[in-house]
Formats: structure tokens, sequence, C-alpha cells
């Protein structure tokens, strides 16, 4: 950014003034020029060490969502980069590295090991580790890399920044993406088991990025195995934001304002190019096809020329705003420690039709060590958002559409359209595979949900033994309300794409779930000798209530009409559902290590369900680590920082299934009764 000052003094030269002012303009226009420049950017990313490609080095332009990772040669390109902006090159385990581009189209970067991050210490399951002493392979995402990223969801911000994990977004407003750990590990749902400060979920969606201090992503069977029957598919434990002792309020904002657009759109085939082709197909098939277009919206056979050429991928989309602003205040004397925030995020979708997604967050967090022995603390997360979600099957429809038909045809009549008169592909012969795509992402727009979550926790630590033993007891609850309306307004595009009565449906549905975890610690140390043990139990519970209403002939597609009683009386349908799982865990982990190179791990878990006929399931695992670089004979190499040989076996469950779906039910039969031909 560049910055002119000048001070005219009132008896300069207005002649001189005049000319200083047009120079200063000219000077300010093309600093505007070059800062609104864009270039591509390629290069190669390199180890320091060994010279050899970083694979999957993660690139991003610095505040915004532009990014790109690296090939299996460790290159890149990345296109429309502000000439003035600065990137960032990042891998776990490495060191964060930041570029000025300067104009530059090529820029190569070596990425160094983070020797400091060896030393850092790891939440995992019910405890923490330092990362050197880690027998599993347990990937570490800190604060800074994703409050950085502009996603809506905390995970989104994840892509490619975690090896093994494989993170797909919809691109649809407030919608989650698709995660993935080390492939499809169960049946049904393949999703991670989310923790957040010790409650479990199956979508950390209502988390914004700057509420979260780190993301610990369990990866394998013997690092997620102590959740036992839920964590077949992985583990990622999120940890919120804290304060720090001893340090003054500090109040940080942080906030963006983007445009997104889509990128990589296919390019279909215009009138002319379509008619060529499947005139060259199958003339007498498509024929009439292409006449019935220029008979009806114009054109020329001869010269193969329509006046209906429609891009229907371009009538769908738009450019879209996304915006997030956010404040924190952190701080903490030498008993406590807070952390409050507030963030506000907007996101509107790419099709272009009511699609929008907006949520509100207020966090707060305090930790208190009332006495030497007891530390008492809360973490409490509300979140409210409203979601309007576009009607997906418009995209297909658009790749079918062929473009020889317009969005609208004025000259039809009420009879033939309503309340919009848009074209439709039976004007020209064309059958059911096709329909207008305007038309369905238009008459399809009022589908809402409004989400209102509460998550709190609370817990107290007793020191029972000075640095050796501890006992914490936690309790997490987490309310869920959930309101859905889906309103479709009566419309007449063809006999083919219509809907003759309006129909409305309301879903409410609750969730109240709460978890009770008690471990028991113990922490111990002699001569080249460490040993940590830790002991627990959880009790949990999950409960969901649903009441669902219809009704038909609902008149308007206002707010204020959308109500089940301005329907018909006798169209209106009610419907009640519900469910309830309980379980009960005892678990326990030991960890051993020898002057730390030589580690043990073990763990066990017991899992009762209320799912299940057999109540109860049994999860062990076991890992060993060998810390090579810690033996005599690598004091004197300066290749390796850290070279580890690790071997483990874990068994974990899926608990996926409709509670109470093992137990056999009773059910009707039909047999031969006398000179009945049934009886049931």
């Amino acid at each position: 950014m560049f910055t002119f000052a000048i001070v005219l003094n009132h008896n300069f030269n207005q002649f001189m003034k005049k000319k200083l002012v047009f120079i200063l303009m000219s000077l300010l226009f093309v600093v505007g020029a070059y800062a609104q420049r864009m270039v591509t950017v390629q290069g190669v990313v390199t180890d320091a060490t060994f010279k050899e490609p970083v694979i999957g080095a993660n690139i991003v332009v610095k505040g915004t969502t532009l990014g790109t990772i690296c090939d299996v040669d460790g290159k890149y390109v990345l296109e429309n980069v502000p000439a003035d902006g600065t990137l960032v090159f990042s891998f776990i385990g490495m060191k964060t590295v930041e570029v000025k581009v300067d104009g530059k189209t090529t820029v190569n970067v070596e990425l160094s090991d983070d020797v400091q991050k060896l030393e850092d210490v790891v939440v995992i399951g019910y405890g923490t580790s330092k990362a050197k002493d880690l027998t599993a392979p347990i990937s570490v995402v800190k604060s800074d890399q994703i409050a950085s990223q502009a996603t809506t969801s905390p995970m989104s911000a994840l892509q490619g920044k975690v090896p093994g994990m494989n993170v797909v977004s919809s691109g649809a407003p407030g919608s989650g993406p698709k995660v993935t750990i080390r492939g499809l590990g169960s049946f049904g749902d393949t999703s991670p088991l989310y923790v957040v400060d010790g409650m479990f979920y199956d979508n950390i969606n209502f988390l914004n990025n700057s509420d979260i201090q780190e993301i610990s992503v369990l990866k394998d069977a013997s690092a997620a195995a102590i959740y036992g029957v839920r964590a077949a598919n992985g583990v990622v434990i999120i940890t919120t934001k804290k304060g720090k002792r001893n340090t003054k309020a500090r109040i940080t904002y942080n906030g963006y304002v983007g445009v997104q657009t889509a990128t990589n759109v296919l390019d279909m085939a215009n009138s002319h190019e379509y008619a060529t082709l499947v005139l060259e197909a199958n003339r007498q098939a498509y024929e009439p096809l292409v006449k019935a277009s220029i008979e009806k919206f114009g054109g020329n056979y001869d010269s193969l020329t329509f006046g209906a050429d429609t891009d229907w991928y371009d009538e769908l989309l738009r450019p879209a705003l996304m915006t997030n602003h956010g404040v924190d205040i952190a701080g903490g004397s030498e008993k406590a420690t807070y952390a409050v925030g507030v963030n506000y995020l907007y996101q509107n979708g790419i099709m272009d039709t009511r699609n929008s997604y907006n949520r509100l967050n207020f966090r707060a967090n305090f930790d208190f060590e009332a006495t030497d022995w007891l530390k008492v603390g809360s973490n409490i997360v509300i979140s409210n958002s409203e979601q309007y979600n576009a009607e997906n099957s418009a995209w297909l429809a658009a790749y079918n559409m062929p473009s020889l038909i317009p969005v609208y045809d004025y000259s039809r009549s009420d009879d033939e359209a309503f309340p919009e008169k848009f074209a439709s592909p039976q004007q020209i012969g064309l059958t059911n595979n096709f329909s207008n795509p305007v038309a369905i992402a238009k008459y399809n727009n009022n589908s809402l949900n409004e989400n209102f979550q509460v998550m709190a926790n609370f817990f107290a630590e007793l020191n029972l033994i000075p640095n050796k033993l501890k006992f914490k007891t936690s309790y997490s609850q987490d309310f869920s309300l959930i309101r859905g309306r889906v309103y479709v307004q009566p419309y007449l595009v063809s006999s083919l794409q219509q809907n003759s009565e309006s129909r409305l449906t309301k879903t409410d549905t609750n969730y109240y779930n709460y978890i009770w975890d008690n471990t028991l610690t113990y922490t111990d140390s002699w001569g080249s000798h460490n040993l940590n043990v830790l002991l627990g139990q959880s009790a949990r519970q999950e409960q969901m209530r649903k009441l669902e209403g219809k009704a038909t002939n609902v008149p308007g597609d206002y707010d204020e009409y959308l109500y089940l009683t301005q329907g018909n009386a006798t169209g209106r349908e009610v419907s009640d559902d519900g469910s309830c799982y309980r379980g009960l865990s005892y678990f326990a982990r030991a960890s051993y290590d020898y002057a730390g190179k030589y580690l043990l791990s073990l763990t066990m878990r017991a899992d009762g369900s209320s799912k299940y006929q057999n109540k109860w399931g049994y999860f062990p695992s076991a890992a060993i680590a060998w810390d090579i670089a810690q033996e005599s004979f690598m004091s004197n190499q300066h290749v390796l920082d850290q070279l580890k040989l690790r071997a483990s076996f874990g068994v974990t469950g899926n608990q996926d299934i409709a509670a109470y779906s093992t137990l056999g039910m009773l059910s009707g039969a039909s047999y031969g009764w006398g000179t009945s031909t049934s009886c049931t």
C-alpha cells in the first residue's frame, strides 16, 4: 500500500497547485493500476535439507481463499494472483513461509523442518502429549492456519493441510465439506467423529474459524481406539480458544469481504454447434427438433442460425458476496483466564436465486484456579444461523438442456405458463428428461433452515498429588433447535414441469445431548523412565424429538402467510418422531517411554450401548515407536532432525445405525388356514 501526503501553502501559486494535483492524481492512477494487476505465478516447492519436492504443500494468497497445492514434482501454478499480494507456503511439520509477489511470475520456495514443533503439546483423546512422544500419526493444525482461510466451515480450511485427510466442499452456502480420513472406514456415513471441548458432534459447521485454538486429527486405529464405537472413521479433536495467564486484555478484530465466482465452468455447445452435432449424428431424429426451434423462436435452417442461443450455466450463475467479521477479547491474571468473542458471517450462493447463509456466534471461556488443588472452568458457544437452500437439480437440468430454447417466452398465454412466462423444452418436442433450469431454481427457492445451538462445558480438576495424580470431571451439554420450512408455489411451465397447488412443509427438530466424563491421570518419572496412566469413565445420552406438519393450498409466498393453518384443513398431515440413545464407557491408557527413545502406548475401551442387542463392545489398541534420532550414533549427523519407526494395532467401531435396529420385531405373515387362502 502506498500513501501520499502533500500540504499546500495558502500562498502557493495557483497554477503550481493545479500542476502538482495533476501529477499526484497520475501517480495514484499508476499505483492503483499496479495494485489491481493480476499475474499467474508458478514455481517449485522443495525441502531445504534434501532438495526434494514437497508433495502436497499448500500455497494460498494471504487473506483470501485463492490457493492450490503442489503436484508430485513439487510444482504449482496459481492464476489471478494480485501483483502486490503475498503467497503463504505451508506444510505439516515445516515452517510456514511468506513471500511477496511484487509482480513476479516465478516464485520458488524451500521449506525447512519446524523442529520446535516436536516440543509442542498435542491434544489426544482425554489428555495431552508432546509431539515427539507420539506413537501414532496425529496431525495438528493451529489457529493461525485456520483463521486465515475465508471459509464458512473450519473443516474447509483444512483442505490440503493434513496428509491422509480428504476434504471436498460442495460450495453451497453454509454447507460443510465431506471429510474422510485415510479412505472409507465403514459402511454408511463415513464422516469422522468431531470432539469439541469434550462434546461429540457429527459436524462442526456451527463453529467459526476464529473460535478455534487448534485441531488434532487422530488418523489411525491405535490413536482413535480410545473413542471406541464412534471412531471407525477417525477422530477430529477441536479445542476452542482460551485466554493466557498474566496478560492484559487483548482486543482482536478479524474480518474480510470477498466475492465468490465459479471457476472452470463447463463450456457447453452453442445452438449452431449443438445443431451441427445432432444433425450429423442422426438427422432423421433431430431435424424436427432443430426446425421447431427455428419456427418458434426464429433463425435460419440453411445457415443453422438460431433466435434462441442460451448458455444455461451463465443464466444460473452470479458473483456471490461473502463477508466475515469478528471481535475477540482475551487475557488473564495469575489465577484466572478468560476469552470471549462474537462473530458474524454472511455468504451468498453462486446460484442466481434465493440462496444464502448467515450466522451469528458468541463464545465465552473462563478458567479459574480456586486453590492450589482445585481448578474450575467453563466454555460456552452460542450459534444462531439461517440458511436458504437452492434446488441443486437445476445444475443437472442446465447440463442436459440444449441451448435451442430461450429462458423466457413472453408470447405464451397464462394458460400455458404462469406466474412467469418461462419457455419450455416441450415447446420444440423434447421429452420429460428436459426441464427449464432457471424455472427450477426460481420456483424452488423457499427452502429455509433456522438453527439455534448452545454448547456448554463445565469442568473441575482436582490436583490430588501435586504434579503426579489429578482427577477431572467434565460435563458437556448440547442443545440444538432446527426449524425447517419448504414452500413450493403453484406454477406451470409445461405439462411435464408444473405444480398445481402450493405445498408447505414445516419441521421442528430438537436435539438434547450430554456427556459426563470422569478421568484419573497419574504421571511419574524416575531415572530414564517416564510413565503416564489414565483411567476414565463416560456416560452419554443423545435424544432427538421431531414434529412435522404439511398443508396444501397455502396462499402467497410471504413469510406472514406461511403457516399450516392457512392451508386446506382436509389436506393437513402431522407426524411425530423421536429417538433416545444412551451409552456408558470405561477406558484406560498407559504410555511409557525410556529416555525418550523407546515408546509404548496401550489403550482399552469398553463401550456399552443401548443400540445393540449385545450391549458391550471392546476396543483395544497398542503402539510402539523407536525414536532413532535420539540414539547416540545419530548425534554427529546433521541431515535428519527426526527419524522415528512406528508400529501399531487398534480396533474401532461404528454405531451409525438406528437405535434398537438389531432387535427382532414382530411382523405380519400370511399362511393357509382351513378354506381361507390366508390369515394374518
